[in-house]
């Protein structure tokens, strides 16, 4: 399989006059953003937690006026984007007058045949996110079902699919390879290919921004920790590893995604169980993680109330899922031959003091060491390291919207070849 990079992105992004919406579709979650991008300014805001999974919570922000923040009922994705649009559009909250005024949408989009980086949507992509559906049955549904809404919504605005995998380009041959027969990857594509990459982009600029250190001097562990996980190993700003692989199926254990299984584990349960592909795909990425294991739910808040009232399955749930960060903590600073920088971002990294706390536990021989109090009391961007310790430690809310924000007005603005 030949992977086309048809649109190379850059880093060197000119300030546009235009207004872009992003569209972030989580396996349970979407949230929104109109972004300036004349002086990258944040014009309303909106997310939208438990998408199908009642009561969801709503909250929405436009600069100027009272925020919104409720619970509500929203069974899906489409049902998400209605109730955002509206909001957008209303006078009391919103901030547009006509749906005009946008320049278009850009997609925080995940895994598509032959595409790795960026592009202007249209149905061959749309193709290429329907061929790799069995590889993110949670995300490109749903992604499939929002373009085809704001198509409907916008039908003479220009839509950009920015994917996941577009950072981790940078992921050396000898760690994106798999120990499986050579033909695989050239017939299929088979490898490692990592996602999230907005959200690990977004890390590795900020965090030398934040600490005033240049970018090339900075070895950087980015824990990207939510309903969906993934770690990153950041050497001199680029990826050069990362948890999850083919699919984002693998890796640090998922709120109901597997994680790193043992193969074997699939064919003997499919024999025993007579199930086909279709079913154990199912179970694997439905059934499996933090809900597979503790039966109480798939949200960290969840399970911490439920380690409240004494169940031991959720107890156990919770010290696995921080033991398999913390396993590739110890990979990722070993390949890259040291650690200056472990950063915690996504909905757990960015609100979990406990997971924080649980993580950094017993990791002073790798120069890790948090302070109590900084970590109880830290919101926004803050460091948590103690006085002592000799890796900086730092909670930096993502910023995934910016970059595809960013992205989505370049391919918009660039000129046919």
């Amino acid at each position: 399989m030949r992977f086309e990079k048809l649109i190379r992105s850059t880093t060197n992004n000119e300030r546009i006059d235009m207004k872009v919406l992003v569209s972030n579709v989580g396996s349970s979650s979407f949230k929104y953003q109109i972004i300036d991008m004349k002086d990258e300014n944040t014009l309303a805001k909106g997310y939208i937690e438990r998408v199908g999974k009642p009561p969801s919570i709503f909250t929405h922000s436009t600069s100027g006026k009272d925020k919104i923040n409720k619970e509500i009922d929203i069974p899906n994705h489409n049902t998400a984007i209605k109730v955002a649009i509206d909001t957008l559009l209303d006078k009391k909250n919103g901030i547009l007058s006509d749906l005009s005024e946008l320049s278009g949408v850009g997609f925080k989009a995940v895994f598509a045949k032959d595409y790795i980086s960026s592009a202007v949507i249209d149905e061959n992509v749309i193709k290429a996110l329907e061929e790799y559906i069995p590889l993110a049955p949670f995300h490109n549904p749903a992604y499939i079902a929002s373009i085809r809404a704001f198509q409907e919504i916008l039908p003479q605005k220009p839509l950009v699919a920015v994917f996941e995998t577009w950072f981790h380009e940078t992921i050396p041959d000898y760690a994106y390879i798999f120990s499986v027969p050579y033909g695989w990857l050239e017939k299929y594509g088979v490898r490692r290919y990592g996602f999230h990459g907005a959200s690990h982009r977004y890390i590795s600029q900020r965090t030398p921004q934040f600490l005033g250190l240049p970018a090339d001097k900075l070895k950087i562990i980015s824990c990207h920790l939510g309903g969906s996980s993934s770690i990153c190993a950041i050497k001199h700003g680029k990826s050069i590893d990362t948890s999850m692989g083919f699919s984002a199926q693998s890796g640090v254990m998922q709120s109901t995604r597997c994680g790193d299984i043992d193969p074997f584990l699939i064919p003997f349960i499919m024999d025993r169980e007579g199930l086909d592909t279709d079913q154990i795909r199912s179970i694997l990425s439905k059934e499996s993680g933090m809900l597979g294991i503790s039966g109480v739910g798939s949200d960290m808040r969840d399970l911490l109330k439920a380690i409240d009232d004494g169940n031991k399955r959720a107890l156990l749930t919770v010290k696995a899922f921080h033991y398999s960060i913390k396993k590739y903590i110890g990979a990722y600073a070993s390949a890259m031959g040291g650690l200056d920088t472990l950063v915690f971002t996504g909905g757990i990294g960015e609100r979990s003091i406990r997971s924080r706390a649980e993580i950094c536990e017993d990791m002073e021989f790798l120069g890790i060491k948090i302070d109590t109090e900084k970590n109880k009391s830290a919101t926004g961007e803050m460091n948590i390291s103690s006085i002592d310790s000799k890796v900086q430690v730092l909670v930096i809310p993502t910023n995934e919207e910016i970059i595809v924000a960013r992205e989505t007005a370049r391919l918009i603005n660039a000129k046919p070849s």
